[in-house]
């Protein structure tokens, strides 16, 4: 069934420079797509010519049927967007004045706007500070304004490119709730940019992975962690380990070495009790031991690393 979104050989090039290299992808409808990368592996590109934002070179896109190239100015009708990160409203006015302002821009009628206004500061806890200066707030409360204007309009579409960065827990656990809110009780789709790899794991259903400028995973969450599962062992010692005992022990696996800390990553489990024997051995003394199951964190490096290959 095709998506809502449909992204097909898009390459882009900035000089010598190639950004995207021929990507084809899919966004289904009342999803949350997480697109992950290094910088410059050509996320904020991909989102750019879906807007419409930039000339791509070749391939195409189309949303809801309609080409970016052709039909532009409809496909804006449905889409919201934040980019790169940045709050793109008027420091100087009220979340409320901002809502209306970018509402009338969107040629809302003066009844609908102030509904759709009081109904987005409400959800996103924002009715308090409805009248108040944005330049005011913090950034996590200026980022939630950034976002009730980009959904004003009550596009189909989201998409967002850094929606977290530099947000503290709690307003980037806010921000995840609403938009896991607006995906299942709306059916918005959305397309989410972000480092954060907590919050991706947390909200999307998909992920996409790229690394200079191509496609080289694209799975479900639940999909990739199966697919990596595994586990890495943590042990704190009193004291810093010498580097002798650092090399015995990365016979058996992985070893990385913080303070008096050893992350070991075993190539199998069987591995685990000689690397104890050797802590023994060595008198090192021991403060902690665990293990812990592989993050998205740990999978996206596994991936990027191109140990997947």
């Amino acid at each position: 069934m095709p998506g809502c979104i449909q992204v097909k050989n898009l390459t882009k090039s900035y000089s010598d420079l190639t950004a995207v290299n021929s990507i084809s992808f899919d966004v289904h409808r009342g999803e949350i797509l997480g697109i992950l990368g290094p910088n410059g592996s050509g996320k904020t590109t991909t989102l750019k010519s879906i807007l419409g934002l930039i000339e791509f070179d070749s391939g195409s896109i189309e949303v809801n049927g309609l080409s970016i190239k052709k039909q532009r100015r409809e496909i804006l009708k449905e889409m919201g967007a934040i980019l790169e990160g940045a709050r793109n409203i008027y420091w100087h006015l009220t979340p409320m004045e901002n809502l209306v302002y970018f509402a009338g821009i969107r040629g809302i009628p003066r009844k609908q706007m102030v509904k759709r206004a009081e109904y987005l500061l409400e959800s996103l806890e924002l009715t308090d500070v409805a009248h108040k200066e944005i330049r005011q707030f913090s950034s996590g409360m200026k980022q939630k304004c950034a976002l009730a204007c980009a959904f004003i309009h009550n596009p189909s579409i989201l998409l967002l490119d850094e929606p977290t960065l530099g947000l503290d827990v709690e307003i980037t656990r806010t921000i995840m709730s609403w938009l896991k809110d607006v995906v299942e009780k709306e059916g918005k789709t959305i397309v989410i940019t972000s480092h954060n790899m907590d919050f991706i794991e947390n909200i999307c259903h998909r992920i996409l992975i790229i690394r200079k400028g191509e496609i080289i995973s694209h799975e479900t969450v639940k999909s990739l962690k199966e697919k990596f599962a595994g586990k890495h062992f943590v042990i704190e010692l009193k004291n810093e380990p010498k580097q002798s005992l650092i090399q015995s022990i990365s016979h058996h696996g992985s070893v990385t070495s913080s303070e008096n800390s050893l992350r070991i990553e075993l190539k199998t489990l069987n591995n685990l009790l000689p690397v104890l024997q050797l802590l023994g051995d060595s008198k090192a003394e021991m403060v902690d031991f665990r293990s812990v199951e592989n993050d998205l964190e740990d999978i996206f490096l596994e991936v990027i690393r191109g140990k997947t290959q």
